[in-house]
């Protein structure tokens, strides 16, 4: 029973759900390899599926250390499991340090380059947690630490770098980027009285959402550059309108609706437009 409560208190320290923003990212990068011959056998796959998510444990464990202060006076996150006690700071240092092994380890078994590359990837995924203390830019740090994805599992199929491919890398950038300031909506009050930096604590909930929605308008805009650079058909087209309208949807719902429901918004159109870009991808190998 202990074991039990001890799992779903680290997989609750680093917001497991979530994985559904980034990894279906990097699931259309492989999809597009493969479809232009770069091939992965199973072994490929499986450790670029250990890598993303030793990768981003690592990253969340390394932030909930860093924040767990912060967090405590924080009413949204002071039950977070580092706050609370559930998981005592030595034994996430340990997660934490384990998780970026693990992600190292399995990069260099994919190929050497992603091997190498790992250790810069690391550090802008860690670096993150120090951003809100000094810029209202930290979106975009997070944004640009997470787009690695799509390029990363590229490289790990083919150890070659295709310019193509950071379109799609830029069109996660902005989406992470805009549903982060939308998220940090939550804590405009928060992170003025703090002194933290977020763009709603800067410019305010308006200017906040019309920065959220240009970005928006370039991830889509990365998107239908990406189908047009990989000669992708209408079923990638039709995902990628769907994704625009959820983007609008995003926007419209934000204002119209109480800050209760941000975390919803948040959640669910992040994660359906990271899966239907994905879906979007998959046709390639059809």
């Amino acid at each position: 029973m202990q074991v039990i409560k001890e799992a779903f208190a680290y997989a609750d320290m680093i917001k497991i759900g979530h994985t559904l923003f980034a990894l279906p990212f990097a699931l259309a990068g492989l999809c597009l390899a493969w479809a232009n011959g770069w091939a992965v056998d199973a072994f490929q796959i499986a450790m670029i599926l250990v890598a993303f998510t030793a990768a981003r444990a690592a990253a969340m464990g390394f932030n909930r250390i860093v924040d767990r202060r912060i967090d405590a006076k924080n009413p949204r996150t002071k039950m977070r499991p580092t706050v609370s006690g559930a998981i005592s700071t030595n034994a996430a240092k340990f997660f934490t340090i384990f998780c970026s092994g693990i992600f190292i380890a399995s990069a260099f078994a994919i190929n050497p380059l992603c091997g190498w590359l790992s250790f810069p990837a690391l550090a802008m995924l860690l670096g993150y947690s120090y951003s809100k203390r000094f810029t209202s830019a930290s979106h975009l740090w997070l944004g640009l630490a997470i787009s690695v994805a799509p390029t990363a599992a590229w490289i790990a199929a083919s150890a070659t770098l295709d310019p193509r491919i950071l379109t799609l890398s830029s069109a996660l950038l902005f989406q992470i980027a805009a549903f982060d300031v939308i998220y940090a909506l939550q804590d405009i009050d928060f992170d003025k009285n703090y002194g933290l930096h977020s763009i709603p604590a800067r410019f305010g909930k308006d200017n906040a959402l019309r920065i959220a929605a240009f970005m928006l308008v370039l991830a889509f805009l990365s998107l239908i550059a990406s189908g047009y650079l990989f000669g992708l058909g209408i079923p990638y087209f039709a995902c990628t309108a769907l994704i625009g309208a959820g983007y609008a949807f995003a926007i419209y719902s934000t204002k119209r609706f109480s800050a209760k429901k941000i975390s919803d918004i948040f959640f669910y159109l992040n994660a359906g437009s990271s899966m239907l870009i994905l879906a979007g991808s998959a046709t390639a190998l059809i």
